[in-house]
């Protein structure tokens, strides 16, 4: 797998100088979407940020039927154009995490159950990790130790064969899991307060947020959310406080991460899906996928700053630390699951496409 193709880069901004007092006052009071751009490879999923490189990945698979069209694509930052692809065709990355010290991007390829270790200075895979049908979901990257962790979403029927939820930890340099944790229920988002050596995981049919000692394998607590269908969590360690979406109520909750009390629930937007947390900006963002928007969440008052019209279904966020701006990736309306062969593709101006979001200052 090898990066293969090359393309410019595009920048446009303009302004009315009559009313630019106003807009200053407009963009200072709110975020505000400053660039918008359509991928060219369709089925966008997870973006992620190299704060070392500056440059953006966001993961692509490629339309419904489309063979060998997967590509993690690097966007410039500024205009989002696409700089330069690795071509990852023969194994579909969905969710991403980057090591910024080694230079190192991890993708779940979830349909052989892998998590693969792409090299960025050269493309080429350096590891292919676990397999055997793991539903491989989330991915949280420790640089100091270079340990992964990911989320593994058990069997959400009876089967004969079920394959258990479960907390993969992974060295990095070895390119092996170190130890499985298996845990009860149906394991969805992941993230975890290193410090405090905690994992912090939801459960998507139970509603619950389930914490567990990472050295130990114990799980420790699990806690209720008021939710459905608790999708993802986002721990803020020097709060005390989890973020958690929950994807059927559209709501996010925000709850105590030493015993689990809610603190606030918000209603966001229908299909709540990703969350994250920038302490700097104190907001709190999410996707709300089904309404087609980002909510942006002030973590003091908790009241919505912004609902953005961020395209069709929105995905899942990264940040720049260093500048605090926010980038959304957001998937185009397709054929469904059972849509005959000759079906006439969907064709979905705002899907597919990646905002950049500048926070209020």
């Amino acid at each position: 797998m090898k990066a293969v193709r090359q393309f410019g880069k595009i920048a446009a901004q303009t302004t009315l100088a009559a009313s630019m007092l106003l807009t200053a006052a407009i963009a200072q009071a709110h975020p505000e979407i400053t660039a918008t751009e359509k991928m060219p490879v369709a089925g966008l999923y997870e973006i992620k940020f190299n704060q070392a490189a500056d440059v953006l990945y966001v993961a692509a698979t490629g339309s419904r039927g489309e063979e060998n069209a997967a590509r993690i694509l690097v966007l410039d930052p500024e205009s989002l154009a696409v700089q330069s692809e690795y071509d990852v065709g023969e194994t579909a990355l969905y969710g991403l995490a980057v090591n910024n010290r080694t230079q190192t991007l991890y993708g779940t390829a979830t349909r052989t159950g892998h998590i693969v270790a792409l090299d960025l200075e050269n493309g080429e895979v350096k590891g292919m990790i676990g397999g055997d049908r793991a539903h491989v979901r989330q991915l949280v990257v420790d640089e100091d130790t270079n340990t992964i962790y990911a989320s593994v979403v058990g069997s959400r029927r009876e089967t004969d064969n079920p394959i258990p939820s479960s907390l993969w930890v992974i060295d990095g340099d070895a390119h092996e899991i170190t130890k499985k944790i298996d845990i009860p229920g149906t394991l969805t988002g992941l993230d975890v307060d290193i410090d405090a050596g905690l994992a912090y995981m939801t459960d998507m049919n139970a509603n619950h947020v389930v914490q567990v000692d990472i050295d130990s394998g114990d799980v420790l607590n699990q806690w209720p959310t008021g939710g459905e269908s608790t999708i993802n969590v986002a721990v803020d360690p020097e709060g005390q406080r989890l973020f958690v979406t929950n994807q059927g109520s559209g709501t996010l909750t925000i709850m105590n991460a030493g015993n689990g009390d809610v603190i606030e629930t918000i209603a966001t937007g229908e299909g709540a899906l990703s969350v994250a947390y920038n302490p700097d900006a104190n907001h709190i963002y999410v996707t709300n996928r089904r309404a087609g928007t980002t909510s942006v969440v002030d973590a003091e008052s908790y009241e919505i700053v912004s609902n953005l019209a961020t395209g069709t279904l929105p995905q899942s966020l990264a940040i720049d630390w260093e500048t605090e701006v926010v980038y959304v990736s957001n998937k185009a309306r397709g054929l469904g699951r059972n849509a005959p062969a000759d079906a006439e593709p969907v064709v979905d101006e705002n899907g597919d496409t990646v905002n950049r979001i500048i926070p209020n200052h």
